[in-house]
């Protein structure tokens, strides 16, 4: 949105003229972009609302009551407007007159501006504009650990550990204790510059680590080494919050989502290959599959092997929603939760321009996910995918930090 149409939309909203919710967004997203936009956009209010008052009173100058306007203020055009019209001297009026009328004058256009100002804000925080929450991270993970040792095999075929792994691995920040593998085989830390792996001919992670840069160049915050989740039969790998470090609204006593409240949380991925036929997936989960929760990434139940999502709901998983993107692409997916009474609402945004916030009509994904609460982050694989650079935090700006 260029400036012309922003102040456009804020003149159709002080007439009174409903906008629609891609508006609002579009709105609230370009006077985040800039914080001279705010102060635009407030003298635009008082421009337009003086303008507004003196035509509504019958106060514009015309050719029988009042002299011509001379506007030599093409700077500052508010003041050449006020000033001009404080000055002009209709005819027969005494000198008491004429300071009662601009006592008046002066009156009426501060009352139209605090008027006009408590409109903008009312909606403004309404629309979030002003009520921008502070950019906390709550918890983050690089993968930052020394590279996995992988067993020794004379054929050529990689052995895929069965114990080590992530256990025990306790660092990043945000979190109660260390990652746990509690399956048959466990995730393994990758390091590009120690590489061991033996590739297949379609996998396109050979090509280097994880990372991203946007379409205008903004590069992603990233460091260390990578998960790189088992092959067949499957791991799961879990670490707990600390989940006094998120806000005491935000949380209840079955954890993090209370209703009214919104996390964000990113993370880079990228798998072997894009295919999810029999049932190969990736994945990483807030909440339980048993009550309710949230599943962002490769899954089964999407044989295209697109970057997915999909809410949980009593053993079932409920509202698949598939990308266009395909999982043997390096991405970045950035997710929101808002909490609601009933069914939350989850945004998927992959590949966004790092710059500000995302509008929601730019999401890859939008699902509506049974009502949850999560304590702990798991990542269930049984097909060999990386992930890096998990994030949860307050803002899209504390989970995708421009390097």
């Amino acid at each position: 949105m260029d400036d012309a149409e922003a102040f456009e939309l804020i003149d159709a909203h002080l007439d009174r003229q409903p906008l629609t919710d891609e508006q609002s967004d579009a709105l609230s997203a370009w006077i985040k972009a800039d914080p001279k936009r705010a102060d635009a956009a407030f003298y635009r209010i008082f421009l337009h609302s003086y303008l507004r008052a003196r035509l509504q009173h019958g106060m514009l100058p015309g050719p029988t009551d009042l002299s011509v306007i001379n506007d030599t203020s093409l700077d500052d055009p508010m003041e050449g407007h006020a000033a001009a019209f404080l000055e002009n001297r209709p005819r027969g009026l005494t000198a008491e007159m004429r300071s009662r009328r601009r006592s008046r004058v002066v009156a009426l256009m501060a009352c139209s501006f605090v008027v006009a100002l408590i409109g903008f804000l009312g909606w403004s925080y309404s629309q979030g504009v002003f009520n921008r929450p502070v950019n906390t991270l709550y918890a983050y993970e690089g993968f930052d650990y020394p590279a996995t040792v992988l067993p020794k095999s004379d054929q050529k075929e990689l052995q895929w550990p069965k114990i080590g792994g992530m256990q025990g691995l306790s660092g990043g920040s945000g979190w109660s204790g260390p990652w746990q593998e509690t399956n048959s085989k466990v995730a393994i830390i990758v390091d590009y510059k120690k590489q061991e792996m033996i590739w297949e001919p379609n996998d396109m992670r050979k090509f280097g680590p994880l990372g991203y840069t946007d379409s205008r160049g903004n590069v992603l915050q990233s460091t260390g080494n990578e998960l790189r989740t088992a092959t067949s039969p499957r791991n799961i790998t879990t670490r707990r919050f600390n989940i006094e470090g998120f806000p005491e609204s935000m949380r209840d006593e079955q954890g993090v989502g209370r209703d009214g409240s919104v996390v964000w949380f990113s993370f880079l991925a990228q798998s072997s290959m894009s295919t999810a036929s029999r049932n190969r997936y990736s994945y990483l989960v807030i909440g339980t599959k048993t009550v309710a929760g949230l599943r962002v990434g490769k899954l089964g139940a999407a044989p295209s092997g697109n970057w997915t999502a999909v809410g949980l709901m009593t053993g079932a998983e409920v509202n698949l929603r598939t990308s266009s993107f395909p999982s043997g692409e390096v991405v970045l997916l950035v997710t929101r939760v808002v909490f609601r009474p009933g069914p939350e609402d989850a945004v998927v945004w992959i590949n966004p321009a790092l710059n500000s916030e995302p509008l929601v009509s730019d999401a890859a994904l939008r699902l509506p996910v049974p009502d949850f609460r999560f304590r702990e982050i798991a990542i269930h694989a049984n097909h060999s995918t990386d992930f890096d650079e998990i994030r949860f935090g307050s803002t899209f700006q504390a989970v995708a930090p421009i390097r």
